[in-house]
């Protein structure tokens, strides 16, 4: 398993995620803001004291290619369920998905939580991203000289939608984006974890990370149904989105 992916064990009533911090330009990153209200910048853990600023962004995934499993089966213990997603290609059950798998094995979840939250994906009657609140915005070209060469000039503004999860400073993040590897726009969501809600072999306030420095994140009754809420609104972004997890919940609990 390549160093920027979570790694995920259990113990007793517990499951861990373990979450490599010092990537600066990988799924899973450090970034500063002071309020949420601001855009987080990333930080070099590496020269940068950490403090009560930063938080832990991880762009969390729900499933993998089928073939990129068979590669390396150590990426997720889920590799018996496989199913078809919106493309119909085959893929296997990943990060989030591990998450609310094993929250319902170690009954931090019931069955009902889960079929609850298909339900209330199924009932959903527009995703985000058919919605006007959630489309790109560029404002008219405007003639500028930049150094003696022509230029027209435009702003372009990407929607942001902030969800707290509850009394806890844990955020959902979503973000309307142009496509990096494909054609088209699509809807992006990072789980913002504050600094104080992972656990590190010692305190990471006051001080640069260690290379290749990890934390948990550590999944209790609390962050079980917060994965749940997470599934929700990963069934909100599109409908590829929706169908994709519906399939993902079908596949693991038969709802």
């Amino acid at each position: 398993m390549g160093n920027e992916n979570a790694r995920f064990c259990k113990d007793n009533n517990r499951i861990f995620v373990r979450l490599p911090l010092t990537q600066a330009t990988g799924k899973i990153r450090i970034k500063e803001r002071n309020s949420f209200s601001e855009y987080g910048v990333p930080v070099a853990t590496r020269r940068i004291p950490l403090s009560l600023r930063h938080y832990v962004e991880w762009m969390i995934g729900y499933d993998i290619p089928l073939k990129v499993f068979n590669e390396d089966k150590s990426r997720t213990l889920l590799g018996d369920f496989v199913f078809a997603n919106y493309k119909n290609e085959k893929k296997v059950p990943y990060e989030l998905a591990e998450i609310a798998y094993y929250s319902l094995q170690m009954n931090l979840i019931g069955v009902e939580d889960i079929k609850k939250a298909a339900d209330r994906i199924r009932s959903d009657s527009r995703t985000l991203d058919a919605m006007d609140e959630m489309q790109i915005s560029r404002t008219n070209p405007m003639p500028v000289r930049y150094h003696d060469v022509d230029f027209y000039q435009m702003k372009v503004s990407y929607p942001l939608a902030v969800h707290k999860f509850g009394k806890y400073d844990i955020y959902a993040e979503i973000i309307n984006r142009e496509n990096q590897k494909a054609a088209g726009v699509q809807p992006l969501l990072c789980v913002c974890l504050p600094i104080t809600s992972m656990e590190f072999s010692e305190n990471p306030l006051g001080r640069v990370l260690a290379s290749k420095e990890c934390a948990n994140w550590i999944i209790d009754k609390d962050e079980a149904m917060l994965s749940l809420e997470l599934i929700r609104i990963f069934g909100m972004l599109s409908e590829k989105h929706r169908f994709d997890m519906l399939a993902i919940l079908h596949v693991l609990f038969g709802v």
